[in-house]
């Protein structure tokens, strides 16, 4: 195993001197082509933000997209906060059940209540519960029923979540080959946590609900791939060392802009070096990089 001092794939990409980073600055230095192109291709805004918690509204999306591509998706990160609370628990897999119908029978409504009630009960579990959470004044009431849970999403939250799940319907799903695989984790994640949204066929597809920059003379919002995006993805796949998933493309798909970026993980690691990149050698370097022996 290793003494690797980033537990977190982010952590690992933002701290300059660790190995990981400093060996993606060496070997891929070349990233302006990429988010040149991807700037070039990308339309205008198509769902502006609110006064829903724009972190909440991303990770309410990213259960939304696998609850309709996956009906059944257990969504068990919600419960894990809960788990010595069995009436919680109880109520909490009402919700689920709530979402899983719901994607089947195509309520969206109903659907994007239960993804953002699933939300919040998952950030309590990565984060605790933040300032202002609505779920607090539940909890400490004891008030946690389903219907509750339910009845948590603002109108703003609920407009948005339901128009970014109708853009996703037309330029995100139909491109999603079978099979699929929520949640991916890899070779690599053992060294250092790190997990994708999904994989579909030989496609590694990240998703983002980020606003984008905003212009300070006109006022409009631009869709951009920030460095740190990029080499999320891009970690992703060289994480993968004994190429179990067999992943031969790269995807991010930017859920305000109805955007998919797809490329070649050849032509994108070989655009990012300025040379051909030996796939399998990169993996292995990786590995060596995160501390594996």
């Amino acid at each position: 195993m290793t003494d690797y001092p980033y537990t977190k794939l982010k952590a690992a990409l933002e701290d300059r001197n660790s190995p990981l980073r400093q060996l993606l600055d060496e070997r891929l230095p070349n990233t302006r082509q990429i988010q040149s192109a991807y700037r070039t291709s990308a339309g205008p805004l198509l769902v502006d933000g609110g006064s829903a918690n724009a972190g909440t509204v991303g990770t309410a999306f990213d259960l939304m997209t696998r609850f309709r591509l996956e009906p059944m998706h257990d969504a068990g990160v919600a419960r894990m906060a809960f788990l010595g609370e069995p009436t919680i628990v109880a109520e909490i897999d009402a919700v689920i059940v709530t979402a899983q119908v719901a994607g089947g029978i195509g309520d969206n409504e109903g659907l994007a209540r239960a993804s953002w009630a699933l939300a919040l009960l998952e950030e309590v579990f990565r984060a605790g519960l933040w300032p202002g959470s609505p779920l607090a004044e539940m909890l400490e009431v004891g008030r946690c029923t389903a219907q509750a849970l339910l009845e948590l999403a603002s109108d703003d939250a609920l407009r948005q979540l339901t128009q970014l799940d109708m853009f996703a319907a037309s330029a995100l799903l139909p491109h999603l080959d079978r099979p699929l695989v929520i949640g991916p984790t890899f070779d690599g994640s053992v060294l250092c946590s790190a997990d994708a949204d999904l994989i579909a066929g030989d496609l590694l597809v990240d998703l983002k609900t980020k606003l984008g920059a905003k212009n300070s003379r006109t006022g409009e919002r631009a869709d951009q791939l920030d460095l740190l995006q990029l080499r999320q993805v891009v970690s992703y796949a060289l994480f993968d060392r004994s190429d179990s998933f067999q992943i031969r493309r790269a995807g991010l798909y930017s859920a305000r802009y109805g955007h998919l970026a797809i490329w070649s993980l050849g032509t994108l690691l070989d655009t990012l070096a300025d040379a051909h990149v030996d796939l399998q050698a990169l993996r292995e370097d990786v590995w060596r990089a995160l501390g594996g022996r």
